[in-house]
């Protein structure tokens, strides 16, 4: 019976495939969610906020202050967006289960529901 001969030409090809399976997977498994989104547009939606109704963005934004908390529900914030000095009242579900401190920024990814709400549904500090 013949015995299986080494063959190094095979062995790195398959180990250049598994390098290169592995760096593909490192990619998808890092890729960022907020890329695939379009920037919040800030001015769009301090004139006509309805326009802008069930679109979903990226908002990158730092705390301002808690306006509104109501245990089991949520809490409505005042947050300045990123290359702003005006504010924008956002909403943060408790079922995110986020603590969120004064002075903290976030990248957002946010809907605008019903009455112009900006609602979040998810976000990172950066």
């Amino acid at each position: 019976m013949a015995s299986p001969k080494f063959n190094p030409l095979v062995s790195g090809v398959l180990f250049l495939g598994v390098v290169a399976l592995i760096a593909v997977l490192l990619i998808v498994v890092r890729s960022n969610p907020y890329d695939s989104l379009e920037a919040f547009p800030y001015e769009s939606y301090r004139s006509q906020p309805a326009n802008l109704l069930g679109n979903e963005y990226s908002l990158d934004a730092q705390i301002h202050s808690l306006l509104v908390w109501d245990e089991g529900t949520g809490r409505l914030l005042a947050v300045t967006p990123q290359g702003s000095s005006g504010r924008l009242p956002v909403f943060i579900p408790d079922s995110l289960g986020k603590s969120i401190h004064t002075g903290q920024r976030y990248r957002m990814q946010v809907a605008i529901r019903q009455g112009g709400l900006i609602y979040v549904e998810n976000l990172e500090k950066y």
